[in-house]
C-alpha cells in the first residue's frame, strides 16, 4: 500500500469524498498540523492557546471540508486558522483591560504572510534549504532565531540563556530573520531554476 504522503492534498480530499472515511482527512490534517499550529503561534502568542486553538481549527474544518469545493487546501486551511486566531483576538479585545493582547505587526516575532509562504514551501521540501541558511547566518543571529522559533523562548529566557541584553536578542532575531528571508529566497529560486 502506498504511503498516504504520495498522495496530493487534492487526491486525498477526493479519497474522503468518495468513502467518507475520515482517515483521508485525519492524513490532509497531519501533514498540515505545523503551519496551522504557527499561524495560531503568530496571533495567539501563546503555545497552550495556539495548541487549543489548533484542535479548534481543525474540528471547524472537519465539518466545513464537505461542504465547498477546495482547490488549494494549504490555503484554504491558512485561511481558517487566520480567521478563528483574528475572532478569537476580537473576542479578547472586546474585554475590558485586554486591548493589550491584540498582536502589533510590527513586532519581531510575528512572521508575514510572505514568511509563512516560505515556511510552507520549506515544510514541504523537508526544511532542508532551512537547516543549510540557518548556518549561513552569524553565529548570534542562528542561536537566537533557533531560541526564538524553534525552540520558543521569550526574550527575556534568551536574555538568560545567552547573557545578551534584550536589545541584542531583538536585534539578533531582527536581523536573523531578514537574513535568512534573503537566503531562503535565494536557494529558493535557485532551486526552482534547476
Amino acid at each position: 500500500m502506498d504511503s498516504h504522503n504520495s498522495y496530493t492534498d487534492s487526491e486525498l480530499l477526493q479519497h474522503f469524498r468518495k468513502n467518507a472515511d475520515n482517515k483521508w482527512l485525519g492524513w490532509l490534517f497531519e501533514r498540515y498540523s505545523l503551519l496551522v499550529f504557527g499561524v495560531c503561534m503568530k496571533y495567539l502568542r501563546n503555545a497552550t492557546d495556539a495548541q487549543d486553538a489548533t484542535q479548534h481549527v481543525f474540528e471547524k474544518a472537519l465539518g466545513e471540508v464537505g461542504k465547498y469545493e477546495i482547490p488549494f487546501f494549504k490555503s484554504w486551511i491558512y485561511s481558517v486558522a487566520k480567521n478563528h486566531c483574528l475572532m478569537q483576538l476580537r473576542s479578547r479585545s472586546s474585554k475590558p483591560g485586554t486591548t493589550d493582547e491584540l498582536p502589533d505587526e510590527t513586532s519581531a516575532d510575528l512572521l508575514t504572510d510572505q514568511e509563512l509562504k516560505m515556511k510552507e514551501l520549506l515544510m514541504e521540501k523537508q526544511s532542508l534549504h532551512l537547516n543549510e541558511a540557518l548556518n549561513e547566518l552569524s553565529q548570534e543571529q542562528k542561536t537566537c532565531v533557533q531560541m526564538f522559533y524553534l525552540e520558543k523562548l521569550s526574550y527575556h529566557d534568551i536574555e538568560t540563556k545567552t547573557g545578551f541584553s534584550f536589545q541584542q536578542v531583538k536585534s539578533h532575531i531582527q536581523n536573523g530573520k531578514r537574513n535568512l528571508r534573503i537566503i531562503l529566497e535565494k536557494k529558493i529560486r535557485e532551486h526552482v531554476n534547476q
